[in-house]
């Protein structure tokens, strides 16, 4: 549903016309309570069945991402639809971009990067239409691409200059992208994506952050399915906290996704030449 109504305010952001959020802002808390609850939502946006890039898709993942970094970074429940709501919106801006340019597969050329980078001031634009009420919502989205160690844009501003949603959901659109399709570059795993962010992207982001990503989003959920580098395909059955990248899993499909009459199940902590490289649906078993 989140995806299907970013993809009618975006709809109507192109067009220049005007919108109002309300249904957003009810499908967001129920999204919020949702995730508080169960893993139903996170499994779905992990899965990266498609080739092609669709912003709304991306924007509504987002959301999903930074309910459960900030989650797990402290923050109070009552803000997690308010953080989620950013997230669904951030990206706004990016309508003024043409297709060809989302869907280019090579680098792009120094005017096309320009035009890119004018999005989150775009973006602030669109949602200050919304009123002096959604102010925070126009400054989050100006601010998603600013870093904590001011290597960002489009004003380089650094550490409490810049709004604490808007680094959440700056790491949470960073996870994003790294772990789904993009026509410049392949996917990444989840844990290389974590294991990136952590390590050579640490200062960009700030620690209470990336302490959200690590406890929300650097475990598989329960019942979600992933590809292990043997190629085969498990069920996550239980997690391990004190090895949050290694599961226990049941393994129920062999390499070619034929199904297993007599499923094994393993405790990756205890095996170290298995490992999971990414999530997948369910949907792929024969």
């Amino acid at each position: 549903m989140a995806r299907q109504e970013v993809g009618r305010i975006l709809e109507a952001a192109a067009a220049g016309s005007a919108f109002e959020i309300g249904t957003l802002q009810r499908i967001v808390a129920g999204m919020a309570k949702s995730i508080l609850s169960g893993d139903d939502l996170l499994v779905h946006a992990l899965i990266d069945d498609d080739a092609v890039y669709d912003l709304s898709r991306h924007m509504a993942n987002t959301a999903v991402f930074a309910i459960k970094i900030g989650h797990g970074a402290g923050c109070r429940t009552e803000e997690l639809p308010w953080l989620g709501l950013a997230a669904c919106l951030h990206d706004v801006g990016m309508t003024i971009v043409p297709k060809e340019i989302l869907d280019k597969p090579g680098a792009l050329t120094a005017d096309e990067t320009t035009l890119v980078r004018q999005h989150p001031e775009r973006g602030f634009r669109i949602l200050q239409s919304l009123g002096a009420a959604f102010e925070w919502l126009a400054n989050v989205a100006l601010q998603e691409h600013e870093r904590e160690d001011g290597s960002g844009y489009p004003k380089a501003l650094r550490e409490d200059e810049i709004h604490e949603y808007a680094k959440i959901v700056s790491l949470a659109d960073a996870y994003e992208s790294l772990t789904h399709f993009r026509p410049y570059r392949a996917k990444r795993s989840a844990f290389d994506a974590v294991k990136d962010l952590i390590t050579t992207q640490r200062t960009r982001f700030p620690d209470s952050a990336l302490k959200g990503l690590i406890r929300g989003l650097s475990t598989f959920p329960v019942g979600s399915h992933v590809r292990l580098n043997s190629m085969e395909i498990a069920r996550i059955v239980a997690t391990n906290p004190a090895f949050p990248l290694r599961p226990v899993i049941q393994i129920v499909a062999g390499p070619r996704g034929e199904r297993l009459a007599s499923p094994r199940r393993i405790d990756l902590s205890t095996n170290t030449l298995l490992y999971v490289t990414e999530a997948c649906s369910g949907k792929i078993l024969r």
